[in-house]
């Protein structure tokens, strides 16, 4: 039923196993696109409740919004109505909600997950949680609390499915947000409303507040899936793979989690210096491509014009083999 190579795709390798990737601290694959790429996390998930059904155990899933997990949803209702898969055994925890926001909003997460997932599949209702962004100002915190209470009563989530924001957010954890963050409220990022102002038609109507699960709470999950597609996601992308942590990027947090695979089409690693710079990291194949790229590179890097480059220029930045193909710089 499940496509095993696909599933396989994204088992987790410790980062920098490999020279090219001895800049990256979060192991990553990269995918032709988004659509490949999101069939693979659907083909994991699905994989592991085939697991977790065998032992007759409940599976436990952290559930993401937005434009990015849309493809992984459509293709986890297609396996349940073209191939059988069954959700009977799965329990879900949404990272987050906008506050405050009632259910039938179409804007809602709630709406936004029954909309593209739960009411294609088989779940059971008493097995969704999301969020409740219609409690009480008073009741909120009493809310957050009880959230988190059923996460660990539960054992906790066996796979977090993650997307990331420009500014660097997972779920609705803004940048300051702390390591130790649990369920909580949240003001959220300008950046981040601008983001959501279409989908609101107009960012005068992007709630201000969140309800998100933590950064803790994020990372007390077994297995964490973050994907990413898009050229306006590849520098903070690269911040996060390759940047040291910090609160200003939240996504740097899973730096510390031993078992995360991020996710990444071509475009959205477009920024990875393996990528950008290839002959940083390993041994380049110099067409005429990457030489045109990496004289220009090397040229700004430097601060000289081409033809003022010497040996020692290309020797110290990673293209000794080119110098060495062509006998000298002014070659």
């Amino acid at each position: 039923m499940i496509d095993q190579t696909k599933a396989a795709l994204l088992e987790y390798k410790a980062p920098g196993s490999f020279e090219e990737t001895r800049y990256e601290k979060l192991h990553n694959v990269i995918v032709n696109n988004s659509s490949d790429g999101s069939i693979a996390i659907a083909h994991c998930i699905a994989k592991l409740i085939l697991a977790k059904q065998k032992k007759k155990e409940t599976c436990v899933l952290g559930l993401a919004t937005g434009s990015s997990p849309l493809s992984v949803y459509r293709e986890l209702v297609r396996l349940h109505q073209e191939e059988g898969l069954s959700f009977k055994n799965v329990i879900t925890f949404n990272l987050d909600e906008y506050y405050p926001i009632s259910k039938e909003d179409v804007q809602s997460y709630y709406h936004f997950m029954h909309q593209n997932l739960f009411n294609g599949i088989d779940i059971e209702p008493e097995n969704i949680h999301i969020p409740n962004g219609e409690v009480t100002p008073e009741e909120l915190r009493a809310s957050c609390i009880a959230y988190e209470k059923k996460i660990k009563k539960l054992g906790g989530i066996d796979l977090q499915i993650l997307g990331i924001g420009r500014t660097g957010h997972i779920g609705f954890n803004e940048p300051g947000s702390h390591l130790n963050s649990q369920t909580r409220t949240i003001t959220l990022d300008h950046l981040t409303r601008f983001d959501a102002s279409a989908a609101f038609q107009g960012i005068e109507n992007v709630p201000r507040k969140a309800i998100t699960m933590g950064i803790q709470t994020i990372l007390n999950a077994k297995r964490i899936l973050l994907m990413a597609w898009g050229t306006y996601k590849a520098e903070i992308i690269q911040k996060a793979i390759e940047g040291k942590i910090t609160d200003k990027i939240p996504t740097t947090y899973l730096q510390y989690h031993k078992n995360t695979t991020l996710i990444l089409d071509t475009e959205a690693a477009s920024e990875l210096t393996r990528i950008k710079t290839p002959w940083l990291v390993s041994s380049c194949d110099w067409n005429e491509a990457n030489r045109s790229k990496a004289i220009a590179w090397l040229s700004e890097r430097v601060n000289k014009s081409i033809l003022k480059l010497t040996d020692e220029d290309y020797n110290q930045n990673g293209m000794s083999d080119l110098l060495a193909q062509h006998g000298s710089s002014y070659d």
